[in-house]
């Protein structure tokens, strides 16, 4: 039965597939899209490059290189385990399937085009690209539903609730609550007692689920004006530093200076409380990001923190690839590109 070493070894030497840091450069000093179709065209994603552009051009072409090299990796991954291994990873890859979810969720409540909503998907977790573009495509939200019993993917029931939530007064936050909180139940219950590397995919469940609530509290004490119970619905249990009380606390402008102080000391790295509440919650995730690709070097090296930060660091390549590609199609300054991207 294929064991983390076994599996490391063969990630680490996908590991040198990954752009360094002057390829990246070289990318973003392209003067147009066609320039830098062909630096691309140099790198490990030049095949998958050139089969897309027999089907697509410019910059859809770009996504569907890059969606499919990453899905191909993630199968590979997925391919080298057995056993324990093969539960925990796929139980990390949920992460992303709960962010496509919501992706898919948010573009079809604004209305948006499929073609549109696409661009916001990563093709990293247990729903492939093809699966994705099929729930893009569905005339509505009930579609992703059926689409997820048809593969028995554990998020299939939140997804319904979540749907019934959603319900006539089309409440896009009820739905990414009970999302969020399937993620936090799946997770957690398929990693209890598992061991070491179970803990640490626990860690980065129960940091997910903190950062959450972080997010939320901070978003209620700017509203105001809404009662405890009202508050207290909106918290995800399993989280490893905030309580339903420290949440109460921190989502009330009067206790927040107070409770902020205690979640800090507890050791996650929030900084100063935040006035600018999008900056916060990038910097926030940007901290998450950073701390899971440090696995990569800093972790077991028998252990789950290997595959962990390779499919950070491959998850965070492709989305600054496909930033860089937009860039260039709206002629945007090379320093405004690189403002945006992801930096690990």
């Amino acid at each position: 039965m294929p064991d983390f070493p076994y599996i490391n070894a063969r990630v680490r030497a996908m590991r040198s597939r990954l752009l360094s840091a002057a390829q990246l450069e070289e990318l973003l000093a392209t003067p147009s899209l066609a320039a830098f179709q062909h630096a691309l065209a140099a790198t490990p994603y030049g095949d998958d490059l050139q089969q897309a552009q027999t089907r697509y051009q410019g910059v859809r072409a770009v996504d569907e290189a890059l969606a499919r090299n990453l899905q191909r990796t993630t199968r590979k991954i997925l391919e080298f385990a057995d056993g324990l291994p093969q539960v925990l990873i796929t139980v990390l890859l949920l992460r992303w399937d709960l962010a496509n979810l919501r992706a898919v969720a948010r573009g079809k409540h604004a209305g948006r085009s499929p073609d549109d909503i696409a661009e916001a998907l990563m093709p990293a977790g247990t729903l492939g690209e093809a699966v994705l573009r099929e729930m893009v495509a569905s005339p509505d939200m009930s579609g992703i539903v059926g689409t997820l019993e048809a593969l028995n993917h554990p998020f299939t029931a939140a997804m319904a609730e979540a749907l019934a939530a959603y319900g006539e007064a089309r409440d896009l936050a009820a739905l990414e609550l009970r999302l969020d909180r399937a993620y936090a139940e799946v997770g957690l219950g398929r990693t209890a007692g598992l061991g070491a590397d179970a803990r640490v995919l626990r860690w980065v469940l129960q940091t997910e689920i903190d950062v959450t609530n972080i997010k939320t509290a901070l978003r209620l004490a700017a509203v105001g004006n809404l009662d405890e119970e009202r508050r207290l619905a909106l918290f995800i249990p399993g989280g490893s530093v905030l309580s339903p009380e420290l949440f109460l606390e921190l989502s009330a402008l009067a206790t927040q200076a107070r409770t902020w102080r205690v979640v800090r000391a507890a050791g996650f790295p929030i900084g100063d409380t935040p006035t600018d509440l999008v900056a916060f919650e990038r910097r926030i995730d940007l901290a998450l990001t950073r701390a899971m690709v440090r696995r990569y070097t800093h972790g077991d090296p028998l252990g789950l923190d290997i595959v962990m930060g390779y499919l950070t660091m491959k998850s965070v390549e492709v989305a600054n690839i496909r930033l860089i590609a937009r860039a260039k199609l709206l002629n945007l300054p090379r320093e405004r590109a690189r403002a945006e991207m992801v930096l690990v």
